[in-house]
């Protein structure tokens, strides 16, 4: 009788911690995915898709205020340009580049960044997605979410469909902590180690040790970081700050004691298991009705 009363008891507390670790996670985003009628790498798709990211930020929140934190599409993206030691970012999407040439150049692209692939575009060119973060006092998240529905159909007839390559999917994003005082050097071997392994059980999974990489391939014809050189990847992070990479600042700071690890995976994969860390889970989403869309336009 014992053992069932501490049996008992042990469940009762994983009911009550369970829910207190998912609260401890913010749920801000609101994501809507489309299917645009000539496909994503399409010049009049990207044109509208900037333009209308634009209006996005004038919808307001029932406080009166912008709804949103952040907006992240093919439209707000930038990328690296480099040539020789320097380096500067430009838009993703440049109106002049949207020949086709340019558009076949525009998907490799994406489909080969670390950051970008699957998360904001199919490798197919079929789909794209928009990642919306609410402002802390938008509750409601579904009439944002019509919201944003009419301003990037504006013109076209689209209707709901259940087949979004997200539907099924879990986004995370963990807080790391080097568990001792290290290096840069360690620190980033360990959180290099840590990022592919996880990529082999997730559809994206990244780090600031695939941006930094990324920059360095960028900059040198392909070659790697050396990651026993704490001088070049604080060199290569402090070009990355010069030229005001958000990603790079959101993922990490420059002595690499904050980190942040973002990982897109089936919903029934194993947990995140993140070794030499301490974790916290600080943001996360999955779909539901409330704060996803899916969108064909190709009727």
């Amino acid at each position: 009788m014992h053992k069932i009363k501490q049996a008992l008891a042990s469940l009762l507390i994983s009911w009550l911690v369970l829910p207190a670790m998912s609260m401890a996670a913010e749920d801000d985003l609101l994501v809507l995915s489309v299917f645009p009628k000539n496909g994503v790498y399409d010049k009049s798709t990207l044109t509208n898709l900037v333009k209308n990211t634009e209006t996005l930020w004038t919808i307001k929140d029932e406080s009166g205020t912008s709804a949103f934190k952040t907006i992240d599409s093919l439209a707000t993206e930038n990328i690296i340009v480099a040539q020789q030691d320097s380096v500067r970012f430009r838009r993703l999407i440049e109106s002049r580049e949207l020949t086709g040439s340019g558009l076949k150049t525009l998907q490799n692209l994406v489909n080969s960044h670390p950051l970008l692939h699957d998360r904001l575009a199919d490798a197919s060119g079929e789909q794209l997605h928009i990642w919306l973060r609410v402002n802390a006092s938008s509750h409601a998240k579904k009439q944002l979410l019509e919201s944003v529905r009419s301003v990037i159909t504006q013109g076209e007839s689209c209707s709901v469909s259940k087949q979004g390559l997200l539907s099924d999917v879990r986004y995370e994003e963990w807080k790391l902590k080097s568990e001792n005082k290290q290096s840069t050097s360690d620190v980033y071997k360990k959180l290099l180690t840590t990022t592919e392994s996880i990529k082999k059980e997730s559809i994206l999974a990244y780090s600031a040790t695939d941006l930094i990489q990324y920059l360095k391939q960028s900059m040198s014809n392909g070659n790697l970081v050396d990651s026993n050189n704490s001088a070049e990847i604080e060199q290569l992070y402090m070009i990355a700050e010069s030229v005001r990479s958000r990603h790079l600042h959101d993922l990490a700071n420059p002595d690499f004691s904050r980190l942040k690890l973002v990982r897109m995976s089936n919903i029934n994969s194993d947990k995140t298991r993140v070794s030499g860390f301490s974790t916290d889970l600080i943001r996360q989403w999955k779909a539901t009705d409330s704060n996803y869309l899916t969108l064909d336009c190709r009727a």
